[in-house]
């Protein structure tokens, strides 16, 4: 049924081209006509033929805008019927415009053309009847001409009826060769592209089916992750707890030794923690079912908070926090995640500087957006790397000790507010990391 609709939307885009080529055709043969009728020529059949080309046309374009939507064999019908008077159309412009030796000759062809790569590729037999309704036609116009039915508005035709019936039996052979020879040619490729397109058809469900595989299986993970996830933190947070009273010595005395160990366990249950969360935070984010606390608050406000939280962090490696928050850029955000993506991004960027250099914070007014970046002078990142550091799992430096979850939970966070993020970095030279947030009403 797919396949169908795919076959219908394309033939029904041909047909529309079609039409616009004709009202083309219509505006050139116009233009020759005015040039001809100031020059005294004779352009009465010709006048003809343009009101012929131009009334179907018209029909056809009222069908194609009132008619919204079609079956196969509707549209298919259609094409046939209009590819026919295209045809008669031609035949006679040939024919009034002086037989085979017409400049308009190779019209002929270019339908066939058409009709065996285009509109019909799907039924390449049409390509023979098309060729022999022209023939016909023609020797039929031909037939009329030689029993004086039909004039033939050629100015240098003074022949015998002799030299004119031989005359005609030539150029009737020559065009019911020439058809049948276009038709065999045409009908041969456009077998060898319909074989083509049927294999390229088959190799897209394959590629279909296993992207749907893909899907269910990145479903299945993330749902084992999540699963996994919030089992794990139940039993880690009674580790925890039993840990630290062990630690405080509730459960009984302990010395300088075992103390260190046991802070030591603490510290990597809180740190196993923060992975789980983040993990199945990032699996609610990617699922679309992580809940936004939406709250109108100043972007700047929230940027000085995680900047203060992060200043002894800073002073450990004495790196120089410069604050360049706006004043009253407000919206409506999430003001815990907001944050929690200011300090990922400050984390980052003090981790990935060296002593002594500088970190820069602030939010810009963009007019319908606000722009808050984290920029430092650190080691920065190749350029081929960036692409990919929004990516869960992906760390541009695999000697630190991080998740790699941090940017793309930062990236999953900005999205669910209808924003973006993106970066900027040179090796060596420092970092740019930015995001845009909507301004306005609750989304």
């Amino acid at each position: 049924m797919s396949q169908d609709i795919l076959l219908i939307w394309d033939i029904k885009n041909k047909f529309y081209s079609a039409i616009l080529v004709r009202y083309a055709t219509v505006a050139v043969i116009a233009l020759l006509f005015a040039i001809g009728y100031f020059l005294r020529m004779d352009i009465r059949p010709g006048m003809n033929l343009l009101i012929f080309v131009t009334a179907y046309n018209l029909a056809a374009h009222l069908i194609y805008i009132l008619k919204k939507k079609f079956e196969l064999w509707q549209i298919m019908a259609l094409n046939i019927i209009f590819l026919f008077f295209d045809v008669c159309a031609v035949t006679l412009l040939i024919y009034f415009t002086g037989w085979v030796e017409s400049p308009y000759w190779f019209l002929y062809l270019i339908l066939i053309l058409v009709s065996g790569f285009g509109m019909f590729s799907y039924y390449s037999l049409s390509v023979f009847i098309i060729a022999f309704f022209s023939a016909l036609f023609y020797l039929g116009l031909l037939l009329a001409f030689y029993l004086g039915y039909l004039p033939i508005y050629q100015t240098d035709l003074k022949l015998t009826p002799q030299e004119i019936l031989i005359s005609i039996t030539n150029k009737s052979l020559f065009i019911t060769l020439s058809f049948l020879i276009f038709a065999v040619t045409i009908y041969y490729f456009s077998k060898l592209l319909k074989q083509h397109r049927q294999a390229l058809l088959k190799k897209n469900r394959e590629l279909l089916e296993m992207l749907e595989e893909m899907k269910d299986i990145n479903r299945l993970k993330d749902e084992f992750v999540a699963n996994a996830s919030h089992e794990l933190r139940t039993p880690l947070s009674l580790i925890r707890e039993n840990v630290s009273l062990v630690e405080d010595g509730i459960a009984g005395g302990i010395g300088e030794k075992q103390r260190k160990l046991l802070t030591s366990s603490r510290e990597n249950i809180d740190r196993l923690v923060n992975i789980l969360t983040n993990l199945l935070d990032l699996s609610r984010i990617e699922n679309r079912s992580f809940a936004l606390d939406l709250q109108k608050v100043d972007i700047g406000k929230i940027g000085e908070r995680a900047l203060t939280d992060m200043e002894i962090k800073a002073k450990n490696k004495n790196i120089k926090m410069t604050n360049k928050m706006g004043k009253g850029l407000t919206t409506w955000v999430d003001p815990e995640q907001i944050y929690r993506v200011f300090i990922i991004l400050l984390d980052n960027a003090i981790k990935f500087t060296n002593e002594n250099g500088e970190v820069e914070v602030g939010t810009e007014d963009l007019g319908e957006w606000i722009r808050c970046y984290v920029r430092d002078n650190g080691m920065g990142i190749e350029a081929k790397a960036i692409p990919r550091i929004f990516m869960r799992f992906v760390k541009f430096d695999e000697t630190s000790k991080g998740t790699g979850l941090g940017l793309a939970i930062c990236r999953g966070i900005v999205e669910m507010h209808g924003g973006e993020i993106r970066a900027e970095s040179e090796p060596e030279k420092g970092s740019n990391f930015f995001f845009i947030l909507p301004k306005g009403e609750k989304r």
